[in-house]
């Protein structure tokens, strides 16, 4: 029999919240518990009759909802409904054992969740914990009721227990009722306010995004967290809010906004606000019992310069102006933005709340004593942020734990008391001015993680450690390579003559030479040689473009040429003397250097980005230091035998060699071929009996996927220059150490050891007299696990790029946290991020973020993302230029066979947002690279139709999936691949879309569906899935019908005349 005595629409806030619920039946999001306790001993029969009474008061509270079959949800009022109040008695149980008990409760009912269809959409649960306590547990479905409409309700159930305790009946005015709001919604003309939004938003795209390291471990469900501040910071917010006309909601939606921008990076920021819609609708609205709150965007530019409380000020007016509008539609409001489709305007959302419940629940008049109030929420945004007006100003946080974990939580709690006591404190600086570190965070970023303070030797220069080596064991080996071998003492002589003959032409400190030669011994000769005429070395790639040697050669304007004979042909012509080391053997005699740490040692060209090429000048004191610490982190001894892998013209080369040449220990150079070929590379290191060695960072990646000797001599593998995209799978019996520098920090920053337990493998921290810091655009620096440019300073630190003196002011500034005033700082123009745990993660460079759908997207991560895929060895994604603006395209070498598109696509659609998914997957042999071994992604070739998928649909299930999907989108075609919600599918529409599909498919459809499934073609084959399993259960249930009453053996017979099985 049916009970329903009204119907009407929904709220716009009832129809998001509506959609949420039906999307996933089992998240329980919008579900509120209150919990407390009642000290005094409890009526139970008139505390049940006090909550019958206020239900029949209230048509809200016997509400359910309909939507199947309808193109607009439906609220249902009933005439009545059936109390659901469950009641426990726990008196029996030790206080934890009770405790224990409620948890359980609290995490099972939030479980159970409400069929939204059903009313009511609330239950009650009274567990006695004494012989005068009960703990009382009102659990309700968030569409229902706001938070002044809860209160109203627990004073009614107050006040009428209070009565029915004395026996005596009570009549009470009813106040108006919710349909009357939802009317007055339904008929306002949103015209003026489609154009105060469109003027709001216009030119915002994208929602801030709240950037953070995600959690170390994939948790479920919500977590939350709260702040108070002292009662001297409220009393002086209060002062400030009450003196200039602002209020303690404009003060924590300020903070929340210069949070937002210093996490994101973002001058222009946009979150959510909860508003109160009592005050603009109908008149009686202040009493009335339902939901009249909204959620709509605030948007806040936040320019450095502007003054606090000026802003602050505009920020009100903002609010203020809104309240004529407060009432349209976020789907609207979404509309009207200039973000694309599918992408939500925010992330975060702002509420407040002038007063606390416990202490408000404790003023209620009527008989009943509320007390330990507590509310557990479960709200749709990754993160709310809740104030509160407490005699001390209460902040909580609620947030996912999927995105969130609890030291990051608390960190931002941090933060927000920092900047909400900066408000308090000085509201009349500059924004840039406003502190939101803690003290002890800025100690830590800047002081205790930077603590690398080590002994370098006196003797600073290269050449001399060497020599004292070479003195001390001529006779063992320095350099082999390519059939030749060099002891320390021949290694020495020949360097000796060398230099002797530089001198005479002219070489001395801070003069270039340069060396264009393959990896070799002579190579080796020739940079020693150089040093120990006091000069620096430049080495140029003999395959280099003979343009780029020319202008390298130009720019040095080095006097003297070292190179071998078969290289002549390839040399451009320049002034230089021309010295082929395999030939002129140079006058003997020992060395007279004079070179000193400050003078350069070498200078090695990168590329720029203008096109020229740029040289990196690096002094003795980096090198020095780089030296020093190589050896004590990896305790270099002469019995080591280091491989030489690098380019000459890469500055990993440097650190293949210097290491071990002032150790006493052995470089072995392996030939060209080797170089090139994982697998080689591999049998070469096991037959020389290599114990340290570096291979360039996609030469590792694919090394890490061979099957590896057995008999390896190997200690520590060395990987760089590149980003490291993938951990070991296995633990091998030697260390794997990523390591991360630029050319002008004198090759290495910072390192960390790689195990296959990573996530992603870290770059790690700083070395040895090295201090490193991540900073926003106006160079503070960011929280952790907040992105933000890596700035580099100390020992290690280059004198800047030679004869571009604007370019070198630009990238090496003035250091702001240094205890000398000429101490700089090197800009990488590289993005990263601060772990708990001090380590630094490689996000990808600065200016190589793009934006897909409005979203900024790091290419890095959906490469670390491919390359887990069994299938995947290596991986480069890149945005391209397309028709409808930039698309993302993966390019892959497989690890075996080849995954398909579809398996790609479903593999990511776990690891990733959908806004990163490439549109187009490319298989190739191998990525290109450049000459120092990293992926050269202007190599890429462009992708043909083949990488994306037709869209026309194939059967008819696409074939009428299409058609309801364009009828519901209101487009003109919709293709196999295209998403629901970028072609602006939202809430209402997936409602309608969902409630169409069941009935023309005839088969019960989630909402989850769609979101699981956001495709035609994804679609087509869930409701394939989901039609065949149904009639395999309806088959099972006839079967198992026909076998009820049988025999056994009549059993067996029947099961094998109808499946063709012999039972």
């Amino acid at each position: 029999m049916r009970t329903v005595e009204d119907t009407y629409a929904l709220t716009p806030l009832q129809q998001g919240m509506l959609f949420h619920g039906l999307r996933d039946r089992r998240a329980g999001a919008y579900l509120v518990q209150m919990v407390c306790t009642f000290v005094k001993d409890l009526n139970v029969p008139a505390f049940r009759l006090a909550w019958e009474r206020v239900v029949a008061r209230h048509p809200i509270l016997r509400t359910g909802f309909r939507w199947e079959g309808l193109d607009e949800p439906l609220q249902e009022v009933h005439s009545r409904v059936e109390l659901p109040l469950e009641a426990q008695d726990w008196r029996g149980l030790s206080a934890q054992e009770q405790g224990d008990r409620l948890d359980a409760y609290l995490r099972d009912d939030r479980t159970r969740g409400f069929d939204l269809g059903q009313a009511p959409l609330f239950r009650l649960a009274l567990f006695r914990a004494g012989e005068d306590g009960h703990r009382f547990v009102w659990t309700f479905h968030h569409i229902l009721l706001d938070g002044r409409s809860v209160l109203d309700v627990l004073k009614e159930v107050s006040v009428f227990y209070d009565a029915f305790c004395q026996g005596r009946d009570l009549q009470r005015p009813l106040p108006r009722p919710y349909r009357d709001h939802v009317e007055w919604v339904q008929r306002q003309d949103l015209r003026r306010a489609e154009t105060h939004w469109r003027g709001l938003l216009r030119g915002f795209a994208s929602p801030t995004p709240l950037t953070v390291a995600p959690p170390q471990e994939c948790r479920e469900g919500r977590g939350g967290q709260e702040l108070r501040l002292s009662a001297s910071a409220t009393a002086a917010l209060q002062g400030l809010a009450r003196e200039h006309g602002i209020t303690l909601n404009t003060a924590l939606q300020g903070a929340w906004a210069l949070l937002l921008s210093r996490y994101s990076g973002e001058e222009d920021v946009v979150f959510g606000a909860v508003r109160a819609c009592r005050h603009s609708t109908v008149e009686g609205a202040e009493s009335m019992i339902g939901l009249l709150l909204n959620t709509l965007p605030v948007r806040v530019r936040v320019p450095p310069d502007a003054v606090l409380l000026p802003w602050l000020k505009d920020l009100r007016a903002q609010h203020l102006a809104v309240r004529a509008f407060e009432n349209t539609p976020l789907v609207k409001v979404q509309e009207w933005s200039d973000a694309p489709a599918g992408v939500p305007l925010f992330e975060s959302v702002v509420m407040f709340e002038n007063y606390e419940w416990d202490a408000l629940l404790r003023t209620l008049e009527g008989g009943l004593a509320y007390r330990e109030v507590r509310f557990i929420e479960n709200p749709s945004y990754p993160i709310t942020v809740a104030g509160h007006a407490a005699p001390e100003f209460l902040v909580k946080i609620n947030y996912d734990r999927g995105r969130f974990d609890e030291p990051t939580v608390a960190r931002m709690l941090g933060h927000l008391r920092t900047l909400l006591e900066g408000i308090a404190s000085a509201p009349h600086r500059p924004l840039v001015e406003l502190p939101m570190l803690t003290e002890e965070e800025r100690r830590q970023l800047l002081v205790a993680w930077n603590r690398t303070e080590a002994e370098t030797p006196r003797e600073r220069c290269v050449h001399r450690l060497f020599e004292a080596w070479s003195g001390r064991t001529p006779g063992a080996l320095a350099v082999a390579g390519g059939g030749r071998r060099l002891t320390y003492g021949e290694l020495n002589a020949r360097a000796n003559r060398l230099a002797h003959r530089l001198r005479a032409l002219g070489v001395g400190p801070e003069v270039p030479v340069g060396i264009c030669l393959e990896p070799s011994p002579e190579a080796v000769v020739g940079m020693l040689g150089a040093l120990k005429a006091g000069g620096a070395y430049v080495p140029l790639d003999p395959e280099d473009a003979h343009e780029r040697l020319t202008f390298m050669l130009r720019d040095t304007r080095v006097p003297a040429l070292l190179t071998r004979r078969g290289l002549l042909p390839k040399l451009p012509e320049s002034a230089a003397r021309v010295i082929c080391l395999d030939e002129e053997p140079g006058m003997p005699g020992a060395a007279n250097p004079d070179a000193q740490p400050g003078h350069l040692a070498y200078i090695i060209y990168t590329s720029g980005s203008t096109g020229a090429p740029k040289g990196v000048e690096v002094l003795h004191a980096g090198l020095a230091n780089l030296v020093a610490w190589h050896q004590r982190a990896y305790g270099v001894t002469p019995a080591d035998r280091a491989s030489q892998v690098a380019r000459l013209a890469f500055d990993a080369s440097v650190w293949e060699i210097w290491p071990y040449l002032t150790a006493g220990a052995s470089v072995h150079i392996p030939d060209r071929e080797t170089r090139m070929s994982p697998g080689r590379v591999l049998a070469w290191l096991a037959a020389e009996r290599i114990t340290l060695s570096f291979l360039p960072t996609p030469l590792a990646e694919a090394a890490m996927e061979e099957a590896w000797p057995e008999d390896l001599a190997l200690r520590a593998l060395f990987t760089g220059g590149d980003r490291l995209r993938r951990v070991p799978r296995k633990a091998y019996p030697f260390r794997i150490v990523n390591h991360y520098g630029p050319t002008e920090y004198t090759v290495v920053t910072t390192c960390a050891q790689v195990s296959p337990e990573d996530r992603e493998p870290p770059i790690g921290r700083p070395i040895a007299n090295t201090r490193v810091y991540v900073l926003d655009a106006h160079r503070r620096p960011v929280p952790v696990g907040a992105p933000g440019e890596l700035y580099i300073g100390g020992d290690g630190l280059s004198r800047g790029y030679l004869h571009r003196p604007e370019l070198t002011a630009e990238r090496f500034v003035p250091d702001p946290f240094g205890a000398s005033p000429d101490a700089r700082l090197y800009r990488t123009g590289d993005r990263v991020r601060y772990r708990p745990d001090g380590n630094l993660e490689f996000l990808g460079r600065m200016d190589q973020q793009v934006k897909i759908r409005g979203f900024r997207v790091e290419l890095g991560e959906i490469e670390a993302a491919l390359v887990r895929h069994a299938g995947v060895r290596e991986a480069a994604v890149v945005a391209r230029e397309g028709v409808s603006g930039q698309r993302l395209v993966a390019y892959m070498v497989a690890g075996g066979v080849p995954p398909g598109p579809d398996e790609l696509r479903a593999f990511l659609q776990e690891k990733l947002p959908a806004y990163m998914a490439p549109q187009a997957f490319v298989f190739l042999d191998s990525l290109p690279l450049t000459a120092n071994g990293k992926v050269d992604r202007r190599g890429l070739p462009a992708p043909d139709d083949s990488g994306v998928p037709a869209s026309a649909p194939r059967s008819p299930v696409e074939k009428a999936l299409a058609a309801v999907w364009a009828d519901v989108l209101g487009v003109e075609r919709v293709g196999i691949h295209d998403n629901f919600f970028e072609l602006g599918g939202h809430s209402l529409l997936a409602t309608r879309l969902i409630s169409r599909l069941c009935a023309e498919f005839w088969v019960e459809l989630p909402l989850q569906t769609l979101f699981d499934a956001p495709t035609v073609a994804e679609l087509a084959l869930a409701i394939t899935r989901r039609r065949a399993g149904e009639t395999d259960q309806e088959g099972l249930e006839r079967l198992l019908a026909e076998l009820e009453g049988l025999s056994d053996e009549e059993a067996e017979q029947y099961v094998a005349r109808e499946t063709g099985v012999d039972a």
